[in-house]
């Protein structure tokens, strides 16, 4: 939770998070503007790869154990926290991410674990079908 809160005051609140969304809106205005496109996407995929690395830390300190593809589902269900709740919608990616895992939860302790990924991925594809913006129904702006 720490993490994602840092991770939403910097993209709301500091400069270079401004220029992240102003480059997600559209790159050749962004570069009209003076911001170094180049160099903002390489810290884009530097402070991702940073919460990646986080995420697996703490999940092998969970689990105690390391495997090298311990992190394609994860994967995955992050894929999927994301479609859910928006792409480029910070806040409700977030809430898409508790749902997801309490839908695991729930699913693993009410159903069986081994339907649990059968649920999450249904649930998506029920989203995707009732409500294709995404989970809360924003506009996202379209890139021409």
């Amino acid at each position: 939770m720490a993490l994602m809160a840092a991770l939403w005051l910097f993209v709301t609140r500091t400069v270079t998070g401004t220029a992240m969304r102003a480059l997600a809106m559209d790159r050749d205005a962004a570069r009209l503007q003076g911001i170094n496109v180049e160099r903002l996407i390489l810290t884009t995929f530097f402070i991702g790869s940073l919460l990646a690395g986080a995420a697996g830390v703490m999940y092998g300190l969970y689990y105690v154990q390391i495997s090298f593809g311990m992190g394609f589902l994860i994967g995955l269900r992050a894929f999927t926290a994301a479609v859910l709740g928006g792409i480029g919608n910070l806040p409700g990616t977030m809430a898409a991410g508790v749902c997801i895992g309490l839908v695991q939860s729930f699913s693993a302790g009410y159903v069986s674990s081994r339907w649990t990924d059968v649920i999450i991925f249904g649930l998506l594809i029920a989203v995707l079908a009732l409500r294709p913006t995404d989970l809360f129904g924003e506009r996202v702006v379209e890139r021409a």
